[in-house]
């Protein structure tokens, strides 16, 4: 066994040679890239996050919407052809039914229009608003001086009121 010289260390430890620092802290030509890309990533966020807010700023009011709504539609409900008074002659006198003539199915119409089956028709009589066939019922209306009269299609039920027109008038 070779004698152990006190000036030297039993253990040496040895580095690479021309390494002058560790593998970990090393930069390669990738990791500067990378650095480049991040910088120009957050400049044009930074850049998009300036223009949409100068776009919002500056925007100009709200502009007139050009669709078509609900509220600009216009119907014009059919008129009952038969004055205020001559609605308020038909009560008090038999009803003609005419097709409705069937208390189930006035009952089914009625619940279709809004009312109970149970609601009694004041009077009735065959109509013709403009120009299809139908039946005049005349209802009683919410104040005991109103009456409320509807013209509904022959075939009304729940399902199907084929309402043509309706008209509150005073009563007589």
């Amino acid at each position: 066994m070779a004698p152990i010289d006190p000036e030297t260390p039993a253990h040496r430890v040895t580095g690479l040679v021309g390494a002058s620092r560790a593998a970990h802290g090393v930069r390669t030509a990738n990791s500067s890239l990378r650095l480049t890309a991040a910088l120009a990533g957050a400049a044009a966020a930074l850049a998009a996050v300036g223009f949409g807010t100068a776009a919002l700023v500056n925007s100009p009011g709200p502009a007139a919407s050009t669709l078509t709504t609900a509220r600009h539609i216009t119907v014009t409900t059919p008129v009952v052809p038969l004055s205020g008074p001559q609605i308020a002659a038909l009560v008090g006198h038999p009803p003609d039914y005419g097709p409705l003539g069937d208390p189930v199915r006035r009952a089914s119409c009625l619940a279709g229009l809004g009312y109970r089956a149970t609601t009694a028709v004041l009077g009735a009589r065959p109509v013709t608003v403009e120009g299809r066939t139908g039946v005049l019922l005349v209802l009683a209306g919410d104040t005991g001086a109103t009456l409320v009269a509807v013209a509904v299609a022959p075939g009304c039920s729940a399902a199907d009121t084929g309402l043509l027109a309706q008209t509150t008038v005073a009563r007589a």
